[in-house]
This record gives structure tokens, C-alpha cells and sequence, in this order.
């Protein structure tokens, strides 16, 4: 008695369905596909639960300064900020920039539409450039280098390694 070709096949596509690309499977699957599908469900579930926990926060190379509540609305204020400088907040006017510059014994304050560290007698315009005319005499402020922001969740962050 001849065999029946399809006994030794896991899975044949028969006449009748090879139009329609059917392929007919003859065995169960088994354990390790069960085992498979639920490892691909956990993975899902595992990243799903790690977007929602970030919750928007920004990566690297973005860095979290503080809280936007701890810095004043209207007012220039000094947060601590990347590799050992203080980050200058403007929020004066409805806007919100920042600044890095080197940390110094006081902090930089408003000065009409710019800044100044009293202190040192240096001073800067609203861009961040310093302003010559303010220093009389003593060394030249350096440079304010303006920083990106972004506010998640309630956090300012700013980007230090953007040119």
C-alpha cells in the first residue's frame, strides 16, 4: 500500500487551496511557539512601560537644571548647571532663555534688558555678549554661551553641547 505523501509533511498547501496560498499545517504547534509568543508579549509590554515611565523627559544630551518653580517668573536667577558652570535663566518678558557661564563668588543679577555679576563689574546685553562699556577698567567679562531649552514635566533642561 503506497504512503500518503502528506503524513510526513508538517505543513502542505493542498490543490484546492494553492489559489488561495493556504497552507494547511497537520500538527500542533507546541510548546516552544507558546513559549515564543509570550516572550514577544512581555518584550512589547517591557518597552511600552519604559516610554510611559520617561514621560517625555528628554535623553541625552539634554540635562535636567531644575525645577521651573524654583526659578522665579520675571527674574534672572543662576542654577547650577553641566561640567562645573552655572547655567543663567531669563525669564523676563514672557520668554525663557539660558546662558552658561563660568561660576564666580557672586551671582549674575538683571541689569535693564542684560546682566551683571556686581561683584566683578562685569556685565553683558540681552544676548549674552559682553558689554565693554560696563567693565572701567577691570578684566573683560567672558562670552555668556547660549543654551537650548526644553521644559518636561515641569524641568527645565538645557542642551551644553550644542555649538
Amino acid at each position: 500500500m503506497p504512503q500518503d505523501p502528506t503524513r510526513e509533511r508538517v505543513a502542505y498547501l493542498p490543490p484546492k487551496a494553492a489559489r488561495a496560498r493556504k497552507l494547511i499545517l497537520r500538527s500542533q504547534l507546541g510548546l516552544p511557539w507558546i513559549l515564543t509568543a509570550a516572550l514577544f508579549g512581555a518584550v512589547i509590554l517591557a518597552a511600552g512601560a519604559v516610554f510611559l515611565v520617561g514621560g517625555g523627559r528628554p535623553g541625552a544630551p539634554w540635562v535636567k537644571v531644575a525645577p521651573l518653580a524654583r526659578l522665579p517668573d520675571g527674574a534672572v536667577s543662576e542654577a547650577a548647571g553641566p561640567a562645573g558652570q552655572v547655567v543663567v535663566v531669563d525669564r523676563r518678558g514672557g520668554t525663557l532663555a539660558a546662558f552658561a557661564l563660568a561660576p564666580a563668588a557672586c551671582p549674575v543679577v538683571a541689569a535693564g534688558d542684560g546682566f551683571a555679576r556686581l561683584c566683578a563689574g562685569q556685565a553683558w546685553d540681552g544676548a549674552g555678549r559682553p558689554d565693554a562699556g560696563a567693565a572701567r577698567g577691570r578684566v573683560a567679562a567672558p562670552a555668556m554661551r547660549r543654551l537650548p531649552v526644553q521644559v518636561a514635566r515641569g524641568d527645565l533642561y538645557v542642551n551644553p553641547r550644542a555649538p
